[in-house]
């Protein structure tokens, strides 16, 4: 998908959009939410678009019963606007509230979430699909994301004003019947938040391998002892085998991303400012704020040194720092 810059909103427009984010998500008339979810469901069902459901609806059916007042649907940053388009012509009122991970759609009073990119970087990618399970609600069948996914997903959104996403993950650890080993594999996204669970779930005695434990330990605090073999940085080209050397191969966005993000945190000149990177087939737009040109102009050289074919556009803003209001030079 190509990414939008977000539109600043007026004060009117911010008042409106918090008031309606409260009623969206303190909404419990469950008929209707179950309604407007397979209206959705199967919208996007018939046009053959991969999902997963990643909420409360997931968690009723992967970990504990709970109350749900909206639908959350995870999807690939490439069907977000598709999907949008799809529920808009099936009469849904629909929102691009944040082009860099969240959309919205509303039937009614129900909200659906359509969210394409999670904390901590965490997309609807190939492997996550191949683990989508699909369960029973009401009747019919819906995708869910795997529990091993839905932890790693809810230790990396938990935060003080939203603790019910460490709670969720808590139950869905007391289900068990998990795939450990592809839970410590996802777990590279977020080690340290799973490894915090994973001990905080032990002393609540709920039945979390020991070795399980160990082995994310040794991963967050003892790479050289852990991995024999050479450490390669995950967004770091490979050398192309010389029989296909003249083939060209597209790289990932997401690694495109990652070796940019890599080479601004190592630059003395930006390590320290707080650089966001977005990432198309063709387009790199970068956001943030920086207090020199300098320093934007730095942005600019890393970024066209790595990816000089494709198309830039530098949204930093320079912060100019004025002296108090009526303050003297010293001279």
């Amino acid at each position: 998908m190509a990414y939008k810059q977000k539109v600043p909103l007026s004060r009117e427009q911010e008042i409106y959009q918090k008031e309606r984010d409260f009623h969206d998500h303190n909404l419990t008339h469950l008929p209707d939410i179950v309604t407007t979810l397979f209206a959705a469901i199967e919208t996007i069902e018939d046009n053959q678009i991969p999902y997963a459901l990643i909420g409360g609806i997931a968690v009723k059916e992967l970990g504990r019963p709970r109350v749900t007042h909206d639908i959350d649907i995870f999807v690939r940053p490439d069907d977000a606007d598709n999907i949008l388009e799809i529920l808009k012509a099936k009469g849904f009122e629909i929102e691009r509230r944040d082009p860099f991970w969240l959309y919205k759609a509303w039937k009614g009073d129900v909200l659906v979430d359509v969210i394409f990119r999670s904390c901590g970087d965490i997309y609807f990618e190939e492997e996550v699909r191949a683990h989508v399970r699909r369960i029973p609600y009401y009747g019919k069948f819906v995708n869910a994301i795997s529990p091993e996914d839905f932890i790693v997903i809810k230790s990396a959104a938990h935060q003080e004003d939203n603790p019910h996403h460490w709670h969720d993950a808590l139950a869905v650890l007391t289900q068990g019947n998990l795939d450990w080993d592809y839970l410590i594999k996802r777990a590279r996204l977020s080690p340290r938040r799973v490894l915090s669970l994973m001990i905080y779930a032990q002393s609540n005695d709920i039945a979390v391998p020991t070795d399980m434990i160990q082995k994310l330990y040794k991963a967050v605090f003892e790479h050289p002892h852990y991995m024999p073999e050479q450490l390669t940085h995950p967004y770091r080209q490979k050398p192309k085998v010389a029989e296909f050397a003249d083939i060209e191969e597209r790289e990932p966005t997401l690694y495109t991303k990652g070796r940019i993000m890599e080479a601004l945190a190592s630059d003395e000149r930006i390590a320290e400012h707080d650089i966001k990177v977005l990432v198309s087939e063709t387009v790199i737009v970068v956001k943030g704020e920086v207090f020199t040109y300098e320093q934007k102009n730095a942005v600019n050289e890393v970024i066209q040194r790595l990816q000089p074919e494709m198309e830039l556009k530098n949204q930093v803003y320079v912060r100019t720092l004025m002296p108090p209001e009526g303050s003297e030079a010293i001279s």
